[in-house]
């Protein structure tokens, strides 16, 4: 049986015994690294002796089920083997490739653990003290041992075969790289708590008694329940309305409604529903606190697919419907009139969109099909499509060729319009070496220029270009004819960004520390705002509003933290969230481990 390492694998990790076996273990190392804890903890598993269920893998906290157990003969620490491939693999950065475990049912005793992009082998035997490390023989102090039905092995020795190293802090086991200052200020700072938060007993809230928020009006927060029936085989969604401290009460709308899809526009949440059969778009005044019918939605139906969008444009309602799954199905455009709807046009996936008068141009991201010629011009009044853009290029589409030649493809619905000119992001289909670029559009023809060279994502502010270099992580910026390109900001690399009010908004590692910064176009200006809660990871996502940014942490201070335009730094909650929903009226969140819904401005 040949299986892939994922993330239950960790179930295999429980509290390890006494005092001796944790003194044993611990005499091995003194943690003498170069890295401190607080340094290092993106790069770490760690895992308490206390095991509740809980680990830190690369910086973020994760729950983990199951009853497998942990053991301990002759002062050393015995593991199931997938605890060791787990491990290795969530130590390893993305391109050291993954853990397999071989196992046959006719040879029980026999392990083999591989990971063939390190072109490392480990095999083990029960009750043998020797493992064979890509074919050479290694002594083992304590060896594998069948106990339960599981192969369990000796932690330090496995650790160590699969090119991990192991320190034991104060209740932590550690498990990266390399070794870790045990010594270090920042170290002992930390890691009291790091236990505190892996050693924490509450459960992960039941997934029926979880809550999703939706959004927030003034002191009224919505948010919605889903009900099982008949054990799975039918469901309802449930709206409720809290406000302030006081008890959340279910709001009553005809039919069979779908929440999780509904779309805000002003005060209005517009949703679909099924009445007597049919189905209805509905939209639910927040003001007013009111239902209304808007449209019939025709032959499709909810279990036929879902409601892709909604989109308001010169007061006229328009309206995308997909049909099918992911892979074989489609979008479907409708304009609203009379409380019907009427065929636009459509498309695998409508993704980028712009819209003049009654010409709309959109690109079709045809992920199953081919990618290029998927940019088109629609006369919305007589419903003639032309194709645009230079022939066999994709637009609104950024390529990813991987060492191994593998491609990859993400949609980008950035399709802006200005001057009667389109620009978006493309690549020549045919030329697998031909770097995503920013390309200025002609609207009338098949033809276009290519601005900038690289570009992960892009901006159009005024008269410049502004975008995010793929290679380089960098902003970058140019006129909107192309030209010369340079660096909008410094030369640090960018992990996440945000455009407010054209302002720029983004992350960038300083050291360990992941910092959040400001730039203003409009005056040339960057500002560093803040550093981040401690170990804050790469992908600590935010957002931005009037108020300032804010962000949830996933690290050993969790919880979801404020900051100031004026950079000024609070911690608004101290537990772990779930979801969370920023509104102009403040922050809609659930907690992992708590029912309800709550907000905080």
């Amino acid at each position: 049986m040949r299986k892939k390492f994922i993330l239950l694998l960790l179930t295999a990790c429980l509290g390890l015994g006494t005092a001796g076996v944790h003194a044993a273990e611990e005499t091995v190392n003194q943690g003498s690294g170069s890295k401190s804890l607080k340094e290092a903890f993106s790069e770490l598993a760690i895992i308490p002796y206390d095991y509740q269920g809980k680990a830190f893998s690369q910086g973020r906290k994760t729950d983990i089920g199951g009853d497998y157990e942990v053991v301990q003969r002759n002062g050393r620490v015995l593991v199931p083997i997938r605890l060791m491939g787990y491990l290795a693999e969530h130590t390893t950065e993305a391109n050291q490739g993954y853990w397999d475990i071989v196992w046959n049912a006719k040879t029980p005793d026999d392990v083999l653990l591989q990971n063939l992009s390190l072109k490392r082998t480990v095999k083990f035997k029960v009750n043998s003290t020797t493992m064979l490390l890509n074919g050479k023989s290694v002594k083992l102090d304590v060896p594998p041992q069948m106990i339960g039905g599981r192969v369990m092995l000796p932690l330090r020795d496995a650790a160590s075969a699969l090119g991990k190293h192991i320190d034991w802090l104060d209740g932590l086991i550690l498990i990266g790289d390399a070794a870790i200052d045990l010594k270090h200020p920042q170290t002992l700072a930390a890691k009291d708590s790091i236990r505190t938060q892996l050693t924490d007993r509450r459960k992960r809230v039941d997934y029926e008694k979880l809550s999703t928020p939706l959004t927030q009006f003034g002191n009224d927060a919505y948010y919605l329940k889903t009900v099982i029936r008949d054990n799975g085989a039918s469901w309802e969604e449930q709206l409720f309305r809290q406000t302030g401290g006081k008890k959340a009460t279910r709001i009553q709308v005809p039919g069979k409604p779908v929440f999780h899809s509904g779309k805000r526009i002003g005060d209005v949440f517009y949703y679909v529903s099924t009445v007597s059969n049919q189905a209805y778009l509905y939209a639910y005044d927040l003001e007013k606190q009111q239902a209304q019918k808007i449209a019939s939605l025709g032959d499709w139906r909810p279990e036929d697919g879902w409601l892709s969008d909604v989109w308001k444009w010169e007061n006229e309602l328009f309206v995308n419907l997909h049909v099918g799954d992911l892979t074989m199905g489609g979008d479907t455009l409708y304009r609203v009139k009379n409380g019907a709807l009427q065929d636009i046009m459509s498309a695998k996936s409508l993704d980028g969109i712009a819209k003049d008068q009654n010409t709309l141009y959109f690109t079709d991201f045809r992920f199953m099909t081919e990618m290029p010629n998927n940019l088109s011009r629609l006369d919305i009044s007589t419903g003639e499509t032309s194709l645009l853009g230079e022939p066999g290029y994709a637009y609104g589409v950024a390529r990813t060729v991987e060492e191994n030649e593998g491609v990859g493809f993400r949609s980008d619905p950035t399709l802006a319009l200005k001057d009667g000119a389109l620009y978006a992001i493309g690549f020549k289909e045919s030329d697998s070496k031909d770097p995503n670029s920013v390309y200025r559009i002609d609207t009338t023809g098949r033809t276009h220029v290519k601005l900038a060279t690289g570009a992960r994502q892009f901006w159009l502010i005024g008269d410049r270009i502004y975008y995010r270099d793929g290679s380089s992580g960098r902003l970058m910026q140019t006129g909107l004819e192309g030209g010369e390109t340079a660096n909008a900001v410094s030369s640090r690399r960018i992990s996440q960004i945000r455009l407010f009010e054209n302002v720029f908004y983004y992350t960038a590692f300083n050291g360990y520390e992941l910092e959040l910064f400001r730039f203003d176009p409009a005056a040339g200006k960057e500002t560093m705002l803040a550093s981040l809660a401690p170990g804050a990871s790469a992908d600590t996502a935010f957002e931005v509003n009037k108020s300032g940014v804010y962000y949830v942490s996933q690290g050993y201070e969790p919880g979801i933290y404020h900051i100031a335009p004026d950079g000024k730094q609070r911690r608004l909650t101290k537990d772990a969230v779930d979801q969370f929903v920023l509104t102009e009226s403040g922050i809609l969140y659930t907690l992992v481990y708590k029912e309800g819904v709550y907000t905080v401005k």
